[in-house]
């Protein structure tokens, strides 16, 4: 089939938008060759007979569908290696995490580090090696390594922890043998203690939406994007850097490849030079990084806050508010301030989403969804006390809204509270049988519990909801997520005994 397939210049142009928009990838004129070869290898892959046909069903199928998958696996072939890039390691070893490591020590012995992009999971793995070095009492500490990639079968090789020799190329031998036994030919299989500290899971970065307490994707201390941003166009780029943006915690670390150093990209960022390496830091000055620097609420006591009469909530935000003016300075006609704060969290804009949220808490104290959505806003910022605060407080006023408990069960889940996360999403469940995500949320903390059974139970359930819903329906409190690629998600699980 191969040698009788034509690849005219209409075929190009309609897989190259097509693959742009559903995965960010970019193949200009000076890769059209590259894509000609992996589109016509997919299609041989396929049931398709003809490059149009595999067009239409690539057009009708979500992008989480297996044709995507094949096809993605085919485009994304990378290459990489434990260690890969001395000088950024070296920066992480000598400086990023030590001093991160310290601060931490004396609060909330808590680190979140995302690889973005971590192909067959080389990247996070060295991570967790790093901090097995450099945390003696590591399990003492929280600690959440991610990776995410879109190519699914690199993904699935990086769950398996077995690698051959290649990957270890320029790794001190010594290291390979204290975190890596040899399996009896010639594949080395990665110690349990360095496996079970990362967590690795499908992430599209185009098409999915972060930061999101849903996803984990939020309060990050330091996100690895390395290699990747090369398959992009530069306006795919610039919208990826500016949403890891504000997935940063404050003063956290964006990681891109050696050859993705262009400043254009990295406005927001201070870009900090070290011995071998460019890496960029999350900076204060922006509308993200410029709230005030202690909490706007302290929690020693579960009694209500009392309000001074020269300072009133809204006027503790005015700092953001005055930036915009007010709606009475615009001519603009009164708008319901939470239904403007869900617009704002939809297109990432969470500080002026926290602004509306706390104008109509002034306006209607009474309306319960603004406490329960500024836990989520808060938590999405990796401000996980004053998250947990604020569902507290929704369940205080009224204990029969499933919302609340949902998001306290991924802040439990952050905190590594898996039994109190449970407990949780039974009381989500309780209130709400039909909460697709609590049900998958619970397989999903069962499988890592390996309660197996259970965990299927809770899986089945997911998928018996799915199936009434649209594939393009999104997914109550799924940011985005639609139920066409959660019950994706949940076939995966059910058919591996395993996270997607």
């Amino acid at each position: 089939m191969t040698s009788t397939v034509q690849f005219s210049e209409r075929h190009y142009e309609r897989f190259h938008d097509l693959i742009l928009e559903r995965s960010g990838l970019y193949f200009p004129q000076a890769k059209r060759h590259a894509l000609e070869r992996g589109l016509i290898k997919g299609l041989n892959a396929s049931s398709c007979s003809s490059l149009d046909e595999y067009y239409v069903k690539l057009l009708r199928e979500s992008s989480s569908s297996p044709t995507w998958d094949e096809l993605v696996g085919i485009l994304t072939v990378g290459e990489t290696y434990f260690f890969r890039n001395k000088g950024h390691f070296d920066a992480l070893r000598e400086r990023i995490l030590p001093e991160l490591i310290e601060e931490r020590r004396r609060t909330t012995r808590r680190i979140r580090i995302w690889s973005a992009g971590c192909a067959t999971g080389e990247e996070p793995y060295s991570i967790a090696i790093l901090l097995q070095q450099l945390i003696p009492n590591l399990e003492s500490w929280n600690i959440l390594i991610m990776g995410t990639d879109i190519n699914r079968s690199a993904l699935r090789q990086a769950r398996r922890g077995r690698y051959r020799s290649w990957s270890f190329r320029g790794v001190d031998r010594q290291l390979r043998d204290t975190y890596f036994s040899l399996n009896g030919g010639s594949e080395y299989v990665i110690d349990r203690s360095v496996k079970r500290m990362v967590t690795l899971d499908y992430l599209n970065l185009v098409e999915d939406r972060y930061p999101s307490l849903s996803n984990r994707t939020n309060g990050m201390d330091i996100i690895l994007c390395r290699n990747v941003t090369i398959y992009f166009d530069p306006q795919t780029t610039l919208e990826v850097i500016s949403r890891f943006h504000r997935c940063l915690a404050a003063d956290g670390w964006l990681i891109p490849g050696a050859s993705e150093p262009n400043m254009v990209f990295y406005e927001d960022f201070e870009a900090r030079t070290f011995p071998g390496a460019v890496v960029y830091q999350k900076v204060k000055g922006s509308v993200a990084s410029a709230k005030p620097e202690t909490p706007v609420f302290q929690f020693t006591s579960k009694a209500e806050p009392e309000e001074s009469p020269k300072e009133t909530r809204a006027n503790r935000w005015s700092w953001l508010r005055e930036e915009e003016g007010t709606e009475e300075d615009a001519g603009m006609s009164s708008r319901d301030p939470f239904e403007e704060a869900v617009e704002l969290m939809e297109v990432g804009d969470l500080e002026k989403a926290l602004v509306k949220l706390h104008e109509k808490l002034e306006e209607d104290p009474e309306f319960v969804p603004t406490y329960y959505t500024l836990g989520k806003v808060y938590a999405n910022k990796g401000n996980l006390e004053e998250a947990e605060h604020w569902c507290q407080r929704a369940i205080q006023r009224d204990k029969l809204q499933p919302e609340p408990y949902y998001t306290l069960s991924m802040i439990y889940q952050e905190h590594g509270l898996l039994n109190k996360a449970v407990e949780a999403l039974k009381k989500t469940v309780y209130l709400d049988r039909d909460f697709i995500l609590a049900h998958y949320n619970l397989g999903q903390i069962y499988q890592e519990l390996d309660r197996e059974r259970l965990a299927k139970r809770s899986f089945r359930n997911a998928k018996r909801l799915l199936m009434s819903k649209t594939r393009h329906e999104p997914v109550p409190e799924g940011d985005g997520l639609v139920a066409g690629r959660l019950l994706r998600l949940v076939e995966m699980a059910l058919a591996n005994g395993s996270g997607p």
